[in-house]
């Protein structure tokens, strides 16, 4: 009985890794451009960066980033976009190479030289300071700066933070040209039952793969908070700072943020506002991006954000 569960395990391995070997195939046949599927953040700054490439080839990382304010797409309470910093022009983060299975990593990026920060400060309250839109935008090279593939990125059209009753924050928005797209809201970790030290739950989050069967591949994908959305906003009960068991670690604001992913290139959008609520002990950022949850998993949980008290690696 043993030896034939092995054996079926196996099989069923081995379909999961032909499967993923099919995935990346497709993704990488036609253009050659790289994908990000995983992104790491540590103490509100990028840190980390994987995805999937042709096997040998080199893999140059750059990235734009721009304010926005905070709104919705009519004119109660309008999105607006800022300044480009840098003017517009990409920098670039690192390089690294795709290795024999077509993955290539960054890591440790805080301390390379160039920080990113990819959360505001605080609560805009509708200002440029409230909102940070970062393009991650990858390309293939024979060599750096040599026969490079072209970047192209997924459009953000707004993204709305706030809260549908005192106690409640929402995150709405509305993507287009995204093969993976996920917006999520948060007050603090996910730290909550059976995860860590609380007993509250701090993140909800909802996410779409529009090459998904169901869906046209790059559809426009929108979160609403009621009807008319493709997804429904995510939403979270913004909680003081004692719980029924532990003191409970929180942002210092209500964050809601998107992700969006393609061949090509991603961005991150996050947006802050006031908690309204006491804070016991204020926390940084420190997350996992998922664009993907079926390729490499590794040790991450299966979740498009995965919020956390400590830092992640």
């Amino acid at each position: 009985m043993a030896k034939g569960s092995s054996i079926g395990g196996s099989v069923a391995l081995g379909g999961v890794l032909v499967a993923l070997v099919l995935r990346a195939t497709t993704l990488h046949s036609v253009n050659g451009a790289p994908l990000v599927y995983r992104v790491v953040s540590n103490v509100n700054d990028l840190d980390g960066v994987e995805g999937m490439a042709p096997p040998g080839r080199v893999v140059e990382l750059w990235y734009r980033q721009r304010n926005f304010k905070e709104g919705t797409d009519d004119a109660s309470d309008p999105f607006a976009w800022c300044a480009w910093k840098n003017g517009g022009n990409a920098v670039r983060i690192g390089v690294a190479t795709a290795d024999a299975g077509g993955v290539w990593r960054l890591s440790d990026l805080r301390h390379a030289g160039t920080t990113v920060m990819l959360f505001p400060p605080g609560p805009g309250a509708d200002r440029c300071l409230g909102g940070v839109y970062t393009e991650l935008l990858p390309r293939a090279c024979d060599q750096p700066g040599v026969n490079c593939s072209a970047w192209t990125r997924p459009t953000l059209h707004w993204l709305n933070v706030r809260k549908l009753r005192p106690t409640i924050g929402a995150v709405a928005g509305s993507v287009s040209g995204a093969e993976q797209t996920a917006a999520a809201v948060a007050d603090g970790p996910d730290d909550g039952p059976g995860l860590g030290p609380s007993d509250v739950v701090d993140v909800d989050e909802n996410g779409v793969d529009t090459t998904a069967p169901g869906y046209t591949v790059g559809q426009r994908v929108t979160w609403r908070c009621g009807a008319g959305g493709t997804a429904v906003c995510p939403s979270v009960a913004i909680h003081d700072a004692s719980t029924a068991i532990s003191t409970d670690p929180e942002f210092k604001f209500v964050l809601g943020t998107i992700q969006g992913h393609r061949t090509g290139g991603s961005f991150i959008a996050a947006a802050a506002i006031p908690r309204g609520t006491p804070v016991g002990f204020s926390v940084n950022v420190n997350v996992k991006f998922r664009g993907m949850l079926d390729v490499n998993l590794g040790c991450d949980r299966p979740r498009f954000f995965d919020f956390s008290l400590a830092k992640v690696f």
